[in-house]
């Protein structure tokens, strides 16, 4: 869609979630919470692992808070590895892989198993850049490569969307949108792959500033 074009939001519907994002007194770890500011997840991002994940969910809003779910930058790859679960009990793990679909980082991808009328199923979701699919009013800056809508890969249906806050203010980074769910743990998916992007794009960003690369 051209830079021109008007900015569509995305519809508010009785399913609809909202969650908030804000960065913590630490300026590098964000706090995530429902519509009514109800702490949802503690988000703890490391960029010297020492074999830790670069992003861990926390329940609650501090790091005390038990492990919900990781994700893994893979080294020298634009792939990460998604977990659902505390990584301390490996046999209760489910993993999936979270792709970058497009040489621009414009289009990732992920799969899970839902719930379905057959029973279950396997599902493909797409996160792409966009400037024309705002949350809850918001618009979409061009300017701005942090803005993403969540496409579900075969019917290309909009599903949910995450909306960068700009300048509006320094705590608080950007709110997402989920129209459709399929339980706990799709929205649990849904809000790692989109921070786990997000967390991406903030780092090539700044390697980029410092004359680095980033992938």
């Amino acid at each position: 869609m051209s830079p021109n074009s008007p900015s569509t939001d995305l519809p508010f519907t009785d399913t609809s979630q909202i969650f908030h994002l804000y960065l913590t007194k630490s300026n590098t770890n964000w706090n995530l919470t429902l519509a009514d500011k109800t702490p949802l997840y503690y988000v703890r991002t490391l960029v010297f692992t020492f074999g830790r994940p670069e992003i861990t969910l926390h329940a609650g809003d501090t790091r005390n808070g038990d492990v919900v779910a990781v994700s893994n930058f893979l080294k020298l790859s634009s792939k990460s590895k998604l977990g659902l679960g505390d990584p301390d009990n490996v046999g209760e793990m489910v993993w999936e892989d979270l792709t970058k679909e497009s040489r621009d980082h414009s289009r990732y991808r992920f799969e899970m198993t839902v719930p379905s009328g057959s029973g279950f199923e396997r599902k493909g979701f797409l996160w792409k850049r966009t400037s024309s699919v705002g949350v809850d009013g918001s618009k979409p800056s061009v300017l701005s490569a942090r803005n993403f809508k969540f496409v579900d890969e075969q019917t290309e249906e909009v599903l949910g969307a995450y909306t960068n806050n700009g300048l509006k203010s320094i705590k608080k980074q950007g709110k997402f949108q989920l129209n459709t769910s399929y339980g706990k743990d799709f929205e649990t998916m849904f809000l790692l792959s989109g921070l786990t992007i997000l967390e991406r794009t903030i780092r090539r960003e700044a390697a980029r500033h410092s004359g680095g690369g980033g992938a």
